[in-house]
Parts: C-alpha cells; structure tokens; sequence
C-alpha cells in the first residue's frame, strides 16, 4: 500500500526520470561514420570515402527538397483560387509553409528562394570543416555532422569546453542522415543565411544552377570566425575539386 501512495504521489518525477535515462540511451546508441571509414590509413582514400558518403547522404535530401519545390510550383501556378481548404493538397501547402517559415502561403517567390538544394560541394565542404572529416566528437557521440546546438537538455550533450554560465548542449541525431537533414533546413529557412539563400536564387533567375564555391562566400555567418570561415571552405573546394560533385549532381537529373 505505501508503495502505490509513492508511485502516485512521484509519478511525475518518475516520469521524468525515464525520459532522461532514454535520452542518454539515445545519445549511447550514436555511432558516427561506419567503422571501417576510421580504419582507412591512406589519407587521400580517408578523403574520397568521405566525401561519397556524404554525397549520398546530400543527393537524397536533396531530392526531396526538389520534390517539395515541384510540388509548390505545380500547386501555386496553376488555379490556387479553386483550392480546397480541406485536401490533402492545401494541407501539404501548409505544413510546408510552416516547415519553411514561410509568410504568405500563396507567393512562389518566397518558396522558391527558401525550397531549394544545396549544392553537394557546399555541404561536403562544411561537413569537413565542422566535424573534422568525421572525427570529432560531434560526431562519434551525436552523430552530429554541422555542429548544431540545442538548448533542450534532453537533446543534447554538454560540450566538453563549454564557457561557464553558457546553457548550449551539442544537439544528438539519430542518424546522420538526420544531421544532413536538419543542416539542409537550417540554410534554407534560417534569416542567418538569408544572404546565402538570396544569392541563390539570383542563379536560379538566370537560369543557372546553384553555384556551391560561389555560394560558400555567403556563410558568414555559420562560423564565429567569420571571413577566416569563407576562406578555409573556399580552400576545402578547390583543393578537393569538390565543384566536381556539383556537376555530378546536376547530370544525374536529381
């Protein structure tokens, strides 16, 4: 009998508790890049295994991306007045528009500025630099590719040289997959990069496909070291000939 009492009058925190210890349940489970990338000696063949696993890992979400741009534009060019408010259709506008942040529903423009790729040359580059070609922490114990942060405890990991009275945690994915794809929506819908997602659709005006080494020069504000930033992906791109994997992209027809 005082047992139930204390499972009732603790329910919560019980509750509570379970949810913290699947969390870091979770955060263990995190596993990085597969094991026999770290056992790769030769750095030159370190560098193309991890330049195609992350290429496959980008040319996927950004195939979806390009179906959820397709979708836009065939809804919103063709008669948006005979809309039904209660299908499928305007609900699938919908969840787009808030997943994007967008504030009229009914402006192609405005999609087609945030609803758009990454060039593969870009994120392979910044995939780099964030992780340490794979190796960071981040990744072994967040499966944590572009450095994101969180402040939900229950998402996280505290960094190991965080400044005291910060409250940020290194944010854990399931996936790196997962990673990829929050990285995507981060550029794409975040008013940080809003220069990054003007000057791409400037390209996309003239009819030019996202220029990746071009585009690098807008991610000023991703990294706390600013122009130093542009500067050492503007190298990761040219040394590895990392454009090449733009071209491949745009001939495989997404």
């Amino acid at each position: 009998m005082l047992l139930f009492r204390f499972l009732i009058k603790n329910s919560k925190k019980l509750f509570l508790s379970f949810c913290f210890v699947t969390s870091i349940q979770t955060q263990i489970s995190a596993k990085g890049f597969p094991k026999e990338y770290y056992e790769i000696e030769d750095a030159n063949k370190a560098k193309e295994y991890f330049f195609e696993y992350m290429y496959k890992m980008v040319s996927y979400e950004n195939r979806l991306i390009k179906k959820e741009r397709q979708f836009i534009e065939d809804v919103l060019t063709s008669n948006i007045l005979n809309i039904d408010f209660d299908s499928p259709t305007f609900h699938k506008l919908l969840d787009i528009k808030q997943k994007y942040k967008i504030k009229n529903i009914y402006t192609l423009q405005e999609y087609e500025k945030k609803v758009d790729i990454i060039p593969p040359s870009l994120a392979l580059a910044q995939a780099a630099l964030e992780s340490g070609w794979g190796k960071s922490r981040f990744v072994s114990d967040a499966n944590n590719i572009f450095g994101h942060w969180t402040y939900d405890p229950a998402f996280g990991i505290i960094p190991k040289k965080r400044d005291f009275g910060a409250k940020h945690f290194i944010r854990v994915f399931k996936s790196l997959q997962e990673s990829v794809n929050a990285y995507m929506l981060n550029l794409n819908r975040n008013l940080a990069y809003k220069s990054f997602q003007e000057t791409r659709f400037q390209q996309r005006i003239k009819n030019e496909n996202p220029d990746g080494f071009k585009l690098s020069q807008t991610m000023l504000n991703y990294s706390g070291i600013a122009h130093e930033y542009l500067n050492l992906l503007k190298d990761i791109i040219t040394i590895n000939n990392l454009q090449n994997y733009d071209k491949r992209f745009y001939q495989s027809n997404y």
